[in-house]
């Protein structure tokens, strides 16, 4: 069963990579769904995305609240990040413990416009570290760094949105991870835009695809709505995600 839906999972991500790469004519990835895309704030802009995330496995809930994604535009081309959270999980049955989760820092460089190229792409890498030795302690967080070295592609077709992603995470303390997305998004109503996701990370022979839905709804200039809901599939492994949600605001200033 698990052969058949990677396989699956691979075809569709495919031709939806397929389309990107041979479209003529910019995809709204990263928060609410995992995929990120090659766009950048703008020289001196700020976009900060506030949000409340949550994942059940094995009966219990694992929570990141608040999760504080903020991104800063450091010229036209790269984007600086930091992205900290309070974690929340049940580390015990009916044991509920919090405190700072894993911070993570990135630079992502878009070195190919879709204005002069009809595609764009970027490189993200990534540092995840534990700045809160007790929340390694009270297992809220793994033990170690982790490094993600992802690249993003992205363009327009019409007005479908394709996004794509694919990256190595280098884990310090366990085995290294291959992760790869897919998105395809469209405007589905005034100031709305919904986006589907086919996201997928490969550990050792362990493959666990996630299916996302995901909308950006503009409620004012410079505040966008964020909400997603998804589950992985394939194996039935306790750490599987059987539901996870995402629910947020992005705020964005302009220099």
């Amino acid at each position: 069963m698990q052969r058949r839906f990677t396989h699956a999972f691979v075809r569709a991500g495919a031709a939806i990579l397929a389309a990107i790469l041979t479209s003529s004519v910019c995809a709204q990835g990263g928060p609410p769904l995992v995929t990120d895309d090659p766009d950048t704030p703008g020289r001196g802009n700020w976009e900060v995305n506030a949000a409340v995330i949550g994942a059940q496995s094995h009966g219990h809930w694992d929570l990141a609240v608040p999760d504080l994604d903020i991104n800063y535009g450091w010229g036209e081309h790269v984007q600086l990040k930091v992205d900290l959270n309070w974690a929340s999980a049940e580390t015990e049955p009916g044991r509920r413990m919090s405190g700072l989760g894993a911070t993570d820092f990135g630079v992502k460089w878009r070195f190919v416009d879709q204005e002069k190229s009809g595609f764009a792409l970027s490189i993200y890498p990534q540092e995840s570290m534990n700045l809160a030795p007790s929340s390694v302690a009270r297992g809220l967080t793994t033990e170690g760094r982790q490094f993600f070295l992802p690249a993003e592609i992205s363009t327009s077709y019409g007005e479908f949105n394709l996004d794509a992603e694919v990256g190595r995470n280098f884990v310090q303390r366990g085995p290294d991870e291959w992760l790869a997305g897919v998105i395809v998004a469209h405007p589905c109503g005034p100031a709305l835009e919904c986006g589907f996701e086919l996201h997928g990370v490969l550990i050792e022979h362990q493959f666990e695809p996630l299916v996302n839905l995901g909308v950006h709804w503009q409620i004012a200039k410079h505040v966008i709505l964020l909400a997603a809901a998804g589950r992985e599939f394939g194996s039935a492994a306790d750490d599987r995600q059987r539901f996870l949600f995402y629910f947020g605001f992005q705020l964005l200033r302009e220099s």
